[in-house]
């Protein structure tokens, strides 16, 4: 009984623990970015907070991209649609 109540609260810690880091995805258009500071906000008025705004490089106000987050947190910059490229220029 004892190792079974340890397994399963492993099992329900590690699920937790998944969950946290759990990251979402948005897309939209951009309505402004700034790479020194490492910020992206679009025009639907969210904003997001890169740690590295070397990511924000290239990406223009207008463009549509896509954005992998946690919480308020960017975590990352892509093309939602590369088939629509007109260069081959990756985010």
């Amino acid at each position: 009984m004892r190792n079974f109540i340890f397994a399963a609260a492993s099992v329900a810690f590690l699920a937790s623990g998944a969950s946290a880091f759990a990251a979402q995805q948005t897309e939209g258009t951009v309505q402004s970015v700034n790479p020194a500071n490492g910020t992206l906000t679009l025009q639907s008025g969210e904003s997001f907070k890169f740690a590295n705004g070397a990511q924000l490089y290239g990406i223009l106000p207008g463009q549509t991209i896509g954005v992998t987050y946690n919480g308020n947190q960017g975590v990352g910059a892509f093309n939602p649609h590369p088939a629509n490229s007109d260069s081959d220029v990756s985010f």
